[in-house]
Order: structure tokens, then C-alpha cells, then sequence
């Protein structure tokens, strides 16, 4: 038998194993432990060398087999790494993107605990021991730039390296039919999905439906005080979209037709449920057809049958999921306008369908308009020799809506529009903050500049960090142009004075968004009962929709599941909103790094929908982030071919795409 030995470079195994251990104190670290007295009487707290020295052995982690543990992988991936040979350029990029990985999390980290970087350094004055977190919060972030840095590094290398092995075992032959395929695989995630409509029965949704549904019924809600547009006879709005208003109340008074309105529920659930399969088995068989193996496709098909977060979505009558479906399409259409070089815009069937998509998406989402306009603008520069195909394709449907849609039909229509309200939500929100903590220093006429646009005096009571709706719904829609312009003559003088609690406001609203800890709901696991709470006298028991008592334990069982998946590891790929953003990024720098073209296209609408939630009304709000998710099971086998695959193909590939379909 042959003895196997390793052989260690010396430098480079010193380098690991120093590298190991720093990383692992500085994981490991905590920010908040103080130098307690215990039962050690000669501990004199009042010496700075002793409450300093005392600090910092409190702050590092007992837990001696974890530590040790994490040093031993660190300090393997530190080791492992520095055999690889890679450029400058590639190091610059892998500790960009580290440094700004690491921090984000320590940005999390101090607003989920104090709510601020002044806060916690107040609270760290209290304790005598501010000066000493400076070393402690630089510790843990300086290893988690470490940590991130290699781990890159190491991802980089592999996932290539996988890719590259890949196209070396060739693809396996075509024998069923692309029709047949797509309708078996829908059947298969609708069969999967369908004990999920059971339990749940007649589905899900939020509040925003429910408001939605009560419109259409003209029963008043404060959605109707949040638009310029008010008189007695306007109930609809298109504060949530209009044509989503009106499907949704179609079926409402399909199941009202029939004598029990949850089976108009349970009509768009399943409909819902047939379209959304369709639409997921097509896009697998798109990227079958870009070269992704067989095995590769049905691990995406498995990940969609069987992770509760997407069944949970199916059966949930949601704006978003509307959204999110149709986005998805979109994305995909712009990789084969990608694979094509965009050629894809001389056929007239692909033109028409990108439009039809391209209006579907601004009718569900008001602000698929800016996401459209970048694209076109982008498109514009990139395929010029088909200025008119994308103009019709992409940006007509923006210009439709607004100038015809909401400009001639909503008012026709008797439907107000949306608040402008919707739009200044960040700075609401720092002036909520500003009068918050610094409402001593507000003058008489900053005051009144501020009682204008919105209750100065209500500002401190109802603000708060992480959700703007408490204050945005106060805004006074009958503020002139000139009450606006002299709010944010204020809102500037005030940010002048305290930047620091505008840049606060922001990250206090949006840190869940890039937080990989962030354990969320996700989903929806009742029909909404926003109606019940607030139908006080009984007139509206008609419309009430709620789910069956039958399946309470199976409901709650999957609820549990689905937290769950948020701590497995892998799994948690498809189930952590605060890691979606990180994988886009790496993706991103991924394809710069092998120059894979192609696959860049699939990042530019969710990258576009990450920079939208940085300034999002509500923190961490999975909903917002939809088709992150729904691109995720696509985006990772197509980020798995080879780069070359990608040179190869191009036209080829699109062109036996086209044949098939």
C-alpha cells in the first residue's frame, strides 16, 4: 500500500495558521460584553489598563471547540488559496468586494443592536469602554474582510474549474419533445404544489389585496387618503395597481356568484398556480437549451418543487408574485437578446412579446418604469442598429403608461392615482429621524415649514426605523409646490447640520436587505384579515375570506419549515433575503472575471431591484425582492456553463432555441 504524504510550504503555512487563528477571534468577537466585576473583588474598573485588559478577555468567545474548529477551515482556505495562481486585478476585485461584504455585516450588526453607530457609542460611553470597541468593531471587521476575502477567492477558482469539467462530459441527447417536456415538468410542480393549496385553502395574501378588494367594493380605507385625487365617489386607486384591483375583485365576485367567496379565491389560487408552473417549466427548458445539463436542470425543478418558499408564493394572491413572474420572463428574454447579440429584436414575434411583458410589468409594479428606461437605455447603446425594435419594445410600454394609461384611462375611469408620497418616503423618514433625536434644535420656522408637508408634532410618536408607512400616510395632500419647496429648502439645512442622522435614517431602513442573519418570514401563511379588524359594525361579513381550521397543525408545521430553510445550509441559498443581493454581486463579479457576456444580462433587472430596495420604504420586506428569487434556480446553472460555452454558442444555440419552439 502506497504511503501518501502532504507536503506544506512553510511560509504559506504560517501565513494560514496565523490568518486561521485572527479570524476566528475576530468572528468570534463580541461588541457588547462589558468588564463585569463577577466575584473578583480586586478588579479595580476605575484603572483603565484593568477595564480595558478586562474588556477585551470578556469580548473573545469561550466556546473553545467552535473557535478552534473555524480557525482549522479558515486557516485550510487561507492555505488552499495562496496555491492558486491569480492577477492583480483579480485580488483588487475579490477585496473590493470584501470589503464591502464585511461592511455591510458590521453595519447590521450595530443598527439591529443599538439602532445606530451613535447609539451604540453612547452606550459604550455609559460602560467606560468606547474607545476600546473602535478596537473591537475593527477586529471584527477587519476577519470578516479576511474571511469573505478567501472564501471569493476559493469560489472563484472552484465553481470554474466545476464549469470547465462539465463541458468535458459533453450533453446528453434530446429524446421527448420541448412541448412535452415543458407541460411534464409543470405538472410535476403543480402536483407537488397542490398539498400546499390544501393546507392553505382558499390561499393566502396580505394586506395590500385585501385593501385592494375593498376598494372595488367602495368600502373606505386610509389607501383612499394617501392620493392628491379625493372626492366622495373615488374609492379605487392606483396606490396598488389598478389591473391587479380588478382581477383580483373578478374572481372575488366569481366565488360571490357562487354562493361562498372562497372558491373565487381558490379559482385564481389555482390559475395562478398552472401559470406559474408553465412559466418556471419554460424557463427551464430555456436554459436546457443555453447547455445546461439535463442532471442540472431537474436539481432546479427540485429546488422549485420542494422548497416551501416557492409553493408558498403560488398560492398567495399577491401583487408581487403577478410581478415577480412577469420579471422573470423579461430577464430571460433579455439572456437570449444576450445570446443572440441582439438579433433577437429583428424578429417581429420576439418584439411583441417583449412588449406585451415589458406592459405587463409597469401595470403590476409602478416602478418597473425606471427598471424598463435603464434596460432601454442600455439596449439603445448596445444594439443601435435596432434603435426602432427596442423603442417599440421596451420603452413604448413606459410611455404608454404614463401618458395613456394613467394619464387619459385612470381618470376616465373615475380611479385616483398615487401618492406622491411614495416617492419622498426617504426623506420623510430623515426628518422623522432628525425630529427625533434632534427636536431641541428645530427651529420655529423650520417648524412650520415642516407642518406643511407633514404633522410636525406627530413626527417624533409615529416614526419608526425600519418601516416609513407610520409617517408617509400623514402627508398632506393638499401641500402646494412652494410648501414642498420650502420642506426641502429645511430638510437640506437640517441634513447640513447632523448628516450623520440622514445617513442613519437610511441604513436604519434598509440594513435587513444585506443582512446574510436576517431571519424572516417570507412568506404569507393566512388570507389577510385586515377587513375583519376594522369592519367594527359587521356590514362587510360577506367579503371576509378565511382559512379552513382543519389544517392548523400542517400550517404551522410548514411555517416552522420554512424558518428552517433559512438556517440549512445551501438550501438557505433560496431562503435568505439579506444573502440574494450578495449572490447577484458575486455573480456579477464572476462574469467579469471569465468574461461571460451572456449570463451578465441576467443580472441587470435584479441589480436594478437591490439599488430600488436601498431606498426602500420597509426593511428586509421579501416581497420586494421577488424576482431575485424567482431568477436564482435559473441563474446559478447558467453561471455553471463554461465560459467558452458561452463564445461558442451564441447565434447557433438561439437559433435551435427558435427552431424548437
Amino acid at each position: 500500500m502506497k504511503e501518501i504524504t502532504i507536503k506544506l510550504k512553510g511560509r504559506d503555512s504560517w501565513i494560514s495558521v496565523i490568518l486561521g487563528i485572527y479570524g476566528a477571534l475576530g468572528a468570534f468577537i463580541s461588541l457588547s460584553r462589558e468588564a463585569t466585576i463577577d466575584n473578583s473583588p480586586d478588579i479595580d474598573l476605575e484603572s483603565q489598563i484593568m477595564l480595558y485588559t478586562r474588556t477585551m478577555y470578556r469580548s473573545f468567545s469561550s466556546n473553545r471547540l467552535r473557535t478552534f474548529l473555524f480557525a482549522l477551515v479558515i486557516g485550510i482556505l487561507v492555505y488552499m488559496v495562496l496555491q492558486f495562481s491569480r492577477t492583480y486585478k483579480e485580488r483588487l476585485a475579490d477585496l473590493l468586494f470584501s470589503l464591502l461584504f464585511a461592511s455591510g455585516q458590521l453595519v447590521a450588526m450595530i443598527f439591529k443592536k443599538w439602532g445606530g453607530w451613535y447609539a451604540m457609542m453612547d452606550a459604550m460611553e455609559e460602560s467606560g469602554v468606547a474607545e476600546i470597541q473602535m478596537y473591537r468593531i475593527f477586529l471584527k471587521w477587519s476577519a470578516y474582510v479576511l474571511i469573505s476575502y478567501f472564501i471569493v477567492a476559493a469560489m472563484m477558482h472552484f465553481f470554474r474549474n466545476f464549469a470547465e469539467q462539465q463541458e468535458i462530459r459533453g450533453q446528453a441527447g434530446r429524446k421527448i419533445p420541448p412541448v412535452l417536456q415543458i407541460l411534464l415538468m409543470a405538472v410535476c410542480m403543480f402536483v407537488a404544489w397542490l398539498p400546499y393549496f390544501i393546507y392553505f385553502y382558499p390561499g393566502t395574501s396580505n394586506e395590500d389585496t385585501v385593501i385592494m378588494i375593498m376598494e372595488y367594493n367602495e368600502i373606505p380605507s386610509y389607501i383612499q387618503t394617501m392620493s392628491a385625487v379625493q372626492a366622495d365617489d373615488i374609492f379605487i386607486t392606483n396606490h396598488h395597481p389598478y389591473i391587479l384591483t380588478l382581477v383580483f375583485s373578478w374572481f372575488i365576485k366569481l366565488g360571490l356568484h357562487f354562493g361562498d367567496i372562497c372558491i373565487g379565491v381558490a379559482a385564481y389560487v389555482i390559475l395562478q398556480m398552472i401559470a406559474l408552473s408553465l412559466v418556471f417549466a419554460g424557463c427551464l427548458y430555456y436554459i436546457r437549451t443555453c447547455g445546461v445539463t439535463t442532471k442540472r436542470m431537474i436539481g432546479a425543478l427540485l429546488i422549485l418543487i420542494f422548497l416551501p418558499i416557492f409553493p408558498m408564493y403560488a398560492i398567495c394572491m399577491l401583487k408581487d408574485t403577478v410581478y415577480a413572474t412577469f420579471c422573470l420572463i423579461f430577464i430571460m428574454m433579455m439572456h437570449y437578446v444576450a445570446r443572440t447579440k441582439g438579433q433577437a429584436f429583428r424578429k417581429v414575434w420576439f418584439d411583441l412579446a417583449m412588449f406585451a411583458v415589458a406592459c405587463m410589468m409597469v401595470l403590476t409594479k409602478v416602478y418597473a418604469m425606471y427598471i424598463l428606461l435603464i434596460v432601454g437605455v442600455v439596449y439603445l447603446v448596445k444594439y443601435r442598429r435596432t434603435f426602432a425594435q427596442i423603442i417599440a419594445s421596451v420603452i413604448l410600454p413606459v410611455i404608454l403608461y404614463k401618458v395613456v394609461f394613467c394619464g387619459i384611462l385612470l381618470p376616465a375611469l373615475n380611479v385616483a392615482p398615487g401618492g406622491i408620497q411614495e416617492a419622498l418616503s426617504v426623506p420623510f423618514q430623515q426628518t422623522a429621524r432628525y425630529v427625533t433625536e434632534y427636536g431641541d434644535q428645530v427651529t420655529a420656522a423650520e417648524k412650520k415649514a415642516i407642518n406643511k408637508v407633514l404633522p410636525y408634532k406627530k413626527l417624533a410618536k409615529k416614526y419608526n426605523p425600519e418601516l416609513s408607512d407610520p409617517v408617509k400616510k400623514y402627508y398632506n395632500q393638499e401641500a402646494t409646490k412652494q410648501d414642498l419647496k420650502n420642506y426641502f429648502k429645511v430638510w437640506w439645512q437640517m441634513f447640513l447640520k447632523h448628516p450623520e442622522v440622514y445617513v442613519e435614517s437610511v441604513l436604519h431602513n434598509t440594513y435587513q436587505y444585506y443582512d446574510i442573519n436576517k431571519i424572516s418570514s417570507l412568506v404569507y401563511y393566512k388570507f389577510n384579515d385586515y377587513l375583519q379588524l376594522h369592519d367594527k359594525e359587521g356590514q362587510y361579513t360577506y367579503l371576509y375570506v378565511e382559512n379552513t381550521e382543519e389544517y392548523l397543525e400542517q400550517r404551522y408545521a410548514i411555517n416552522q419549515l420554512v424558518l428552517f430553510s433559512e438556517k440549512v445550509p445551501i438550501v438557505n441559498i433560496f431562503a435568505s433575503i439579506g444573502l440574494w443581493p450578495w449572490l447577484f454581486l458575486f455573480a456579477l463579479l464572476y462574469n467579469l472575471k471569465w468574461k461571460k457576456k451572456e449570463v451578465q444580462a441576467l443580472l441587470l433587472v435584479p441589480l436594478i431591484t437591490i439599488a430600488v430596495c436601498m431606498v426602500s420604504p420597509d426593511n428586509g420586506n421579501t416581497r420586494y425582492v421577488m424576482p431575485l428569487l424567482y431568477t436564482l434556480p435559473f441563474l446559478i446553472p447558467l453561471e455553471l456553463l463554461p465560459a467558452k460555452a458561452d463564445d461558442k454558442k451564441g447565434m447557433e444555440t438561439a437559433e435551435i432555441a427558435e427552431d424548437q419552439a
